[in-house]
């Protein structure tokens, strides 16, 4: 059994690209969870995968000259989600970034999560999750979250009508629907120009 289960995790871990961060959760489907534990057991002592924290490994990519590489951050954030089950979204100061309201760039990684807020070192990366109750309609970041995280970080005192505009640029008419049915978890202030950009 643990040898069935051994090749058809091999498998699925060298079809992914190098540099694939994931966790057990992303094998359950093809074992149980003692036999997924002892194959990865296996593959790390045979370096072909590596720990990098407790319950999350990685397919390492490697450079010619400069040897493996460190998983990218969103990878990283990506098996966090799938090994806790949270979701995780960028800061307001990020998303700010990202939709073009903003040209300032965090020096330091900080995350909104649904789940606790707390600092996660993996590697050579230092986390920070800070806790939102705001959350995705589809629960996952998508663009509508950005645009309500961006806003709460640039207050209401900075929010005009050129960035009302740029918002509703960047979304679809579902996106905007999407928009506006998160107004209820928004405080009062933001829900008249959420509405403005969804119209």
């Amino acid at each position: 059994m643990k040898n069935s289960v051994a090749t058809s995790i091999i498998k699925r871990i060298k079809a992914k690209n190098q540099g694939w961060v994931f966790t057990p959760k992303d094998f359950l489907d093809l074992g149980t969870r003692s036999n997924v534990d002892f194959v990865l057991h296996q593959l790390v002592y045979k370096q072909i995968i590596r720990k990098i924290s407790l319950g999350i490994y990685d397919y390492p990519a490697q450079h010619p000259k400069l040897g493996i590489l460190s998983p990218t951050l969103d990878n990283i954030l990506r098996a966090i989600s799938v090994k806790t089950g949270e979701v995780i979204q960028p800061s307001g100061s990020e998303a700010a970034n990202w939709l073009g309201l903003s040209t300032q760039i965090p020096t330091k990684p900080i995350y909104f999560t649904s789940g606790r807020s707390r600092v996660v070192t993996i590697g050579n990366e230092i986390i920070t999750l800070k806790h939102t109750p705001i959350k995705p309609l589809n629960g996952k970041p998508d663009k509508p979250s950005l645009v309500v995280q961006a806003l709460l970080h640039l207050g209401k005192q900075y929010i005009d009508n050129a960035v009302v505009q740029t918002c509703a640029k960047h979304l679809s008419a579902k996106q905007k629907n999407d928009l506006r049915h998160m107004a209820s978890q928004t405080p009062g202030w933001l829900t008249p120009i959420i509405h403005n950009i969804a119209a």
